[in-house]
């Protein structure tokens, strides 16, 4: 690795994706999607996609819980991409449960003609392999992916993940119990009023309020991901 790869985390996240591709421990068909190059040596956030992404799902437990929607939209040159947003529902309609179907609105018969789990993986893969992804409470997103595509809690996955809700709990690091869920953080910064527990919106609203967190981190300067890495 050069030294300049050295201080930039998309190169020590492509690197690491290519030892795992090499391993044994990376499925055959997933394997392309760790190949992949990053598209430059910077890390100016407005020099590569980044994609925010949402799931609804069952419930939190990856290991017992299915995934039934996922959305998301793309921030390109520091702007929201609205051409790129994007949606579909997961066939597991004997999983959805009474408890989740009032929150999310999501019933069996909305999931019936949805992608199989092994099919979600291979777009989601196809969509963000090499990018920056974007989340709120990432660990929900990168769980849900590994559970479904077999991978181990410690195996990486083919992209870079930002997280919403760690740059917020760092931003409020002198509050005692800080409000960190999304429509709580949007109020603060007084951003309209959204459509919650819809994967496409969600991943819209998270999106906003990304910018708005880069504006207070970075000010008129232009975003670096080597410097938001210490909100991570």
């Amino acid at each position: 690795m050069r030294l300049k790869e050295l201080f930039c985390p998309l190169y020590r996240n492509m690197y690491r994706c290519h030892r795992f591709a090499h391993s044994k421990a990376c499925p055959d068909e997933y394997r392309q999607f760790y190949l992949y190059e990053p598209h430059d040596f910077e890390s100016f956030l407005d020099k590569t996609e980044i994609v925010s992404l949402d799931f609804e799902t069952t419930g939190l437990d990856a290991k017992k819980d299915h995934l039934l929607s996922a959305g998301g939209i793309s921030i390109i040159k520091g702007c929201i991409d609205f051409n790129s947003a994007f949606h579909f529902y997961v066939n597991n309609s004997e999983f959805i449960k009474e408890d989740s179907a009032l929150i999310n609105h999501i019933t069996p018969e909305k999931v019936l003609k949805g992608k199989s789990e092994r099919e979600a993986v291979t777009e989601l893969f196809e969509r963000l392999s090499g990018k920056i992804v974007l989340t709120h409470c990432a660990f929900i997103e990168t769980s849900f992916l590994k559970a479904m595509a077999g991978l181990k809690k410690n195996a990486p996955l083919p992209f870079y993940v930002i997280d919403t809700m760690a740059i917020e709990r760092r931003l409020l690091r002198l509050d005692e119990n800080p409000d960190l869920r999304l429509f709580a953080i949007r109020k603060r910064r007084a951003l309209p009023d959204y459509e919650a527990h819809n994967a496409l919106s969600d991943s819209l609203a998270t999106a906003e309020v990304f910018l708005a967190q880069l504006k207070d981190i970075f000010g008129k300067d232009r975003p670096e991901l080597k410097k938001l890495k210490s909100y991570l």
